[in-house]
């Protein structure tokens, strides 16, 4: 079943709704929620973002690779810096004689409760949205990414 949402820029028909607008307000809906979750539990998004990556990393993470993820969302590389070192000064990581960062038993704690906490946000940001349509949506804005790779590749 698909479910059409009610235009809120005074536009009535959804193929009329600017896909930039759209694309935006989901994204701030998902970061707030996400990061209203995190901060329930004294964790910032890019926090999360680092022991994420620190713990699909096999033997953890430098400070170099740290800085050379990439981040989303315009926030810059210093972000993740300053994550990292909050974490440190926690006790959720810490630096062995590798120079790689991993999680600490602390860390491994902090990590879990995020995991909790996180869980059921994709179900509450995708509430009736089915499997299909996620699908479509996705496939449809990778596409215009691709248009516009493509594009700006021309000029």
């Amino acid at each position: 079943m698909t479910t059409v949402s009610t235009p809120r820029n005074g536009t009535t028909a959804p193929d009329q709704q600017p896909i930039a607008l759209v694309a935006w307000e989901a994204t701030e809906a998902i970061l707030r929620h996400s990061q209203a979750t995190l901060a329930r539990i004294d964790m910032t998004q890019p926090q999360w973002w680092v022991l994420n990556n620190i713990v699909r990393a096999e033997r953890g993470l430098t400070r170099e690779e740290i800085h050379a993820l990439a981040v989303p969302y315009g926030m810059g590389t210093h972000v993740m810096v300053h994550a990292t070192d909050a974490l440190v000064y926690r006790g959720w990581l810490d630096t062995g004689t590798d120079g790689r960062l991993t999680l600490t038993e602390q860390g491994r704690q902090g990590m879990a409760t995020a995991k909790e906490h996180m869980a059921p946000v994709r179900a509450e940001i995708l509430g009736d949205i089915t499997k299909e349509e996620y699908a479509t949506a996705l496939s449809v804005l990778q596409r215009v990414t691709d248009n516009l790779a493509w594009t700006s590749r021309r000029s």
